[in-house]
């Protein structure tokens, strides 16, 4: 993938790559104070660097400006020609349209607040990605992809084909989540792609739920674009892992490792707390044996049973160093961070630290160290 191309589609519904149109510098309204970049970005915008991009109408412009300016660059955004019309007779007031997009090595990650409109494109033979569309909100969405409009209900996970030409209307707009990867590293067949494309809603598929959706809702963050190789792996193994559910093909337990070992991480994250969260409970949640649950984790920095002692004694940290300020007890902050006992969190503590809970206070300056070192280790990466 050529990384000086852009991967904003901004619906995502047409070409992977993006060149900017021409930003009109003289146009009315525009706040002379703020120097906007070609793809109507402000220049000191620091996200906007590396592989990460963001598109949003420039302030100042009235709706008609605004639309026509969107317009613009929404045709230009996408290899496949994109055509753009109101959706009514009035641009509203509200018109505000906004896209984000991660793009890296095999995949880029899209995220539009669609304004209202109608839009249209011509076949691309060239298009080589499978995507993955999640409709987040959607009111009277309608996407006709094979020449008969469809309509598409709010949550709605579809896989999206842009080799043949198609419209949608989007009478109140919507926001949508797309996630492009390169076929020939899913080993996904034609015939393969058209099953994928005919499944309906994906929604309440389990790996859908538990995998792909809390991908997409969570990668914007400060610092990800320097992540997007590492996000790669992960990506592809969340998509191979649905694929190979859907198609019914074997999936290779190292292309899955990624994808789960990230589920697995995002689960302990949010449930470390629960004192009975132990190995056996993460295998029957992730239908695993011990065995293959060891596996997915036998290259990671903290194994599995460190993980969740390394998690309760972060959040013990954290509160020991609020203890006094807040009047809360040693046992109080044992039973909160998961731990079954004050004994269990001191001796936690003892082993990550070096010192016993009574000394924290007195030794902020390691106690802060040693939190950042466990706040690293624990990172769940994309």
């Amino acid at each position: 993938m050529d990384a000086r191309k852009m991967v904003l589609t901004a619906e995502a519904f047409s070409g992977r790559s993006y060149e900017p149109p021409q930003c009109r510098g003289n146009s009315p309204g525009r706040r002379k104070s703020q120097v906007v970049k070609e793809d109507g970005m402000p220049q000191s915008d620091n996200e906007n660097s590396g592989r990460l991009r963001l598109y949003k109408v420039p302030e100042g412009l009235n709706p008609e400006q605004r639309f026509e300016h969107w317009r613009v660059w929404y045709g230009s955004a996408v290899e496949t020609p994109m055509r753009l019309e109101k959706s009514v007779p009035k641009t509203p007031v509200s018109f505000n349209p906004s896209a984000i997009n991660l793009a890296g090595p095999g995949f880029s990650l899209i995220e539009m607040h669609n304004a209202p409109a109608l839009g249209s494109w011509a076949s691309n033979p060239d298009a080589t990605d499978v995507r993955l569309a999640y409709f987040r909100k959607a009111p009277g969405l309608t996407l006709a992809l094979n020449g008969v409009p469809e309509p598409i209900s709010p949550g709605s996970v579809r896989f999206i084909d842009t080799s043949r030409g198609g419209h949608f209307e989007a009478p109140e707009g919507f926001h949508a989540l797309q996630l492009n990867i390169d076929r020939s590293s899913l080993n996904v067949s034609e015939a393969g792609l058209g099953s994928l494309l005919r499944l309906p809603d994906l929604a309440q598929h389990p790996i859908v739920g538990t995998f792909v959706i809390p991908a997409l809702m969570s990668w914007k963050r400060p610092g990800i674009d320097r992540e997007a190789p590492g996000a790669a792996d992960i990506l592809r193994s969340l998509m191979a892992t649905l694929v190979g559910s859907l198609l019914e093909t074997p999936i290779d337990e190292e292309a899955q490792r990624p994808a789960l070992s990230r589920a697995i991480k995002k689960y302990l994250d949010a449930s470390y707390d629960n004192p009975d969260l132990d190995v056996a409970m993460v295998a029957e949640r992730f239908n695993l044996s011990r065995r293959s649950l060891f596996y997915f984790f036998e290259n990671e920095e903290l194994r599995l049973g460190e993980r969740i002692r390394a998690l309760r004694t972060r959040k013990a940290l954290e509160l020991l160093l609020q203890a006094d300020a807040k009047r809360i007890t040693y046992s109080e902050i044992a039973a909160s961070c998961g731990f079954t006992n004050v004994q269990s969190m001191r001796r936690a503590v003892k082993e990550f630290t070096g010192m016993n809970v009574r000394e924290i206070h007195r030794s902020e300056t390691v106690v802060h160290a040693a939190l950042q070192q466990l706040r690293a280790s624990l990172s769940p990466g994309l």
